[in-house]
């Protein structure tokens, strides 16, 4: 049996190395690729400080308060949040409302281009 095991590796030796070698070589790549992927890419812990669960009550509360309108404090129009037209307008310009009635109270005309948003 022993006999058997050397012929085989005698014979096949070459082709043996030659697969550890790559074993090794594409293990020790594989390794370097995750160490060095988590520190070039990696994303910094996500921090959690308040309680995740919520009572199905405020919940609801909070999904009906959602603001649903954003309007540019330089504009005369205002917009669904989820209009492409929105999209353009400056971070730092916006001012969002939760209902239309807010925003025409507030002198904004409403987007006739965002019908279907």
């Amino acid at each position: 049996m022993i006999t058997k095991i050397k012929k085989i590796v005698k014979k096949y030796k070459d082709f043996l190395l030659l697969s550890f070698l790559a074993i090794l070589i594409f293990g020790f790549g594989f390794s370097l690729g995750i160490i060095s992927g988590g520190k070039f890419f990696g994303r910094p812990p996500i921090i959690i400080e308040k309680d995740l669960l919520w009572e199905k009550e405020d919940f609801e509360i909070k999904a009906n308060q959602r603001e649903k309108y954003v309007a540019s404090k330089k504009g005369k129009y205002y917009y669904p949040i989820n209009c492409p037209l929105a999209n353009n307008l400056s971070e730092s310009n916006k001012i969002y409302f939760f209902s239309k009635e807010e925003a025409e109270a507030q002198g904004y005309i409403y987007q006739s281009k965002c019908e279907n948003y």
